[in-house]
């Protein structure tokens, strides 16, 4: 029944940012009919045409109804949209960007030229609790905490932070895997 039909090459985008590419008919500007019965067209995905002016046609998925085969007519969706307009190839669009971090940062189509300096002091806090929660000695528990503020407070200045980090492995050397959950955030600050 649809093959007298002339069909669009269209791309599916999914909420999730997944794409397809799948033929559909244009049926106006509210429906087009997807004759794959096995496309997986969900609420809020994205359906683009690719025009001859470099733009893509794009349409919001807002009900797609799954009809079975009936008499000569196959399986298809009927999908009801909405007309969200024109955007350059590849623009705009279904997108999820999900960062966390304290350097953290988004390039999309850009080189990153940036230069991030994370700066958590909270890491000697931890540091330091660590140390008075798992070291019974009193003597060396006072030389590790001494020597993690120093290095706390040497933070920024690169010479001066190398020393205090050297001096702290040093007198931490025999209790390392207390400091050890550190060590990663601790060498960051060295530069």
């Amino acid at each position: 029944m649809f093959e007298n039909f002339p069909k669009s090459d269209l791309t599916l985008v999914s909420t999730a940012g997944f794409q397809a590419k799948l033929k559909g008919i244009i049926a106006g500007n509210d429906q087009i009919v997807v004759p794959d019965a096995s496309a997986s067209i969900d609420i809020g995905d994205e359906i683009r045409r690719s025009l001859p002016n470099g733009k893509d046609e794009t349409f919001e998925v807002i009900d797609p109804v799954f009809q079975e085969a009936f008499g000569g007519i196959p399986a298809h969706y009927q999908v009801k949209v909405r007309k969200k307009g024109l955007l350059p190839t590849g623009g705009g669009g279904n997108y999820t960007i999900n960062v966390s971090g304290s350097n953290s940062r988004v390039n999309i189509h850009s080189q990153d030229n940036s230069n991030n300096v994370a700066n958590d002091l909270k890491v000697f806090e931890d540091a330091r609790a660590a140390v008075l929660a798992q070291l019974p000695d009193n003597n060396k528990r006072a030389q590790i905490i001494q020597d993690l503020d120093a290095a706390k407070a040497a933070v920024g200045s690169s010479d001066s932070y190398r020393a205090a980090y050297q001096k702290l492995i040093s007198s931490a050397a025999d209790h390392m895997t207390i400091l050890a959950p550190f060590l990663p955030m601790l060498t960051s600050f060295l530069g």
